[in-house]
């Protein structure tokens, strides 16, 4: 069964331990992560809270561990004691290149957290998701596959059905099977993608999502994450301690 998840329960997710699950926060933990990697981050740590990153910033050893930053937002902005914010466009390879950041987001980086226990666990987001789309095929039909959008302050972000949709999308161009079984809430995302395709950059600036990046200055960012499969890479997130490492 293929799943989409469109808003963030605080209850328990059913059946970790049979599914492959695929966290999206279009707008823009999501987004972040993946162009973290693919500019050189060894891996992103991830944590439901800014001062559990804190804490993790003092304990880490850099004669160790290598270089670390701390990156996250509160109410889409950095943090005075943060090196980096949430904004994708701040991941260049002569800022994270070879370092590990510790990233800590209102949305994205809690739903990673309330998911670790998933047999196998995803981040994507539109920049990624054909290849996300082909990185959940192998298991396609021996575990249940689960989109959990990350959404806005407990609520649906219309951001992240559409990135469900761009994957969903994806899975049926490169499987071209039939027999997929979508519930209906995969059936609204996947349409409600095909509907905005072309026009992902304007669709991404309706939602509350999008809104709040707008108001906080950062509409750039906008323009950054719509960039349909713009870097070819999945993303897979490991436990103890959470991270996101190349897939």
């Amino acid at each position: 069964m293929i799943d989409v998840l469109l808003a963030p329960t605080p209850g328990p997710l059913p059946k970790l331990d049979n599914s492959q699950i695929v966290v999206l926060d279009v707008l823009r933990a999501t987004s972040t992560i993946t162009t973290a990697l693919n500019v050189g981050a060894r891996a992103v740590y991830l944590y439901d809270s800014l001062d559990a990153a804190r804490a993790a910033r003092s304990a880490w050893d850099p004669a160790t561990a290598g270089p670390v930053l701390l990156a996250g937002e509160s109410r889409c902005l950095k943090p005075a004691d943060f090196d980096l914010g949430n904004s994708p466009r701040e991941q260049v390879t002569h800022r994270v290149g070879g370092a590990t950041l510790l990233l800590a987001t209102s949305n994205g980086t809690r739903a990673a957290v309330q998911a670790q226990a998933a047999r196998a666990l995803f981040a994507a987001s539109l920049l990624n998701a054909s290849a996300t789309a082909a990185a959940l095929l192998p298991q396609l039909d021996t575990l249940d596959t689960l989109f959990l959008c990350a959404g806005t302050q407990g609520k649906l972000a219309f951001e992240d059905t559409l990135g469900a949709g761009a994957i969903l999308f994806a899975l049926l161009q490169q499987t071209y099977r039939t027999d997929l079984v979508f519930t209906d809430n995969a059936w609204l995302a996947y349409h409600a993608f095909t509907a905005v395709r072309q026009r992902l950059p304007a669709a991404l600036r309706l939602g509350q999502g999008g809104i709040n990046v707008i108001e906080a200055g950062l509409e750039d960012d906008i323009d950054f994450c719509a960039r349909l499969d713009a870097l070819p890479l999945a993303v897979r997130i490991e436990p103890s301690p959470l991270r996101a490492v190349r897939a």
